[in-house]
């Protein structure tokens, strides 16, 4: 069997399905959000754009995205509009995370969170 579109089957010796749902613990939002991330170590905040974001950790492209090392301490502000929310304001994710990967390709960074993000509201 072959999967739509994709030209693969679901499992190959290449890429077992397993091997790619162990990868994935927690569904991820492919949803682009405004995200602010502070590295711990420079004081430096970046802004930039996810890609996906998950229970567990996000992916975001910046163009500040060499200044990042592997297994920076971060913390992470992402900013999500009412229309996705369903309030009338911004609301403000806020935790901390570390650095897993740098990826030039993408222009991004990979973010594991360290703990639950706290939510705050901010007014338009």
């Amino acid at each position: 069997m072959r999967l739509e579109g994709f030209g693969v089957s679901p499992v190959s010796k290449e890429h077992p399905l397993e091997s790619l749902l162990e990868r994935r613990k927690y569904v991820r939002l492919p949803n682009r959000f405004r995200t602010r991330v502070t590295i711990e170590r420079t004081s430096t905040e970046v802004e930039g754009l996810t890609f996906d974001v998950g229970q567990g950790g996000m992916f975001f492209s910046t163009s500040l995205w060499r200044i990042f090392q592997e297994n920076d301490p971060t913390t992470v502000q992402l900013y999500l509009p009412p229309e996705m929310t369903g309030q009338s304001d911004i609301l403000i994710l806020k935790g901390e995370g570390t650095v897993k990967r740098i990826e030039q390709t993408r222009k991004g960074v990979a973010i594991e969170f360290s703990r639950q993000l706290r939510a705050f509201t901010v007014s338009k």
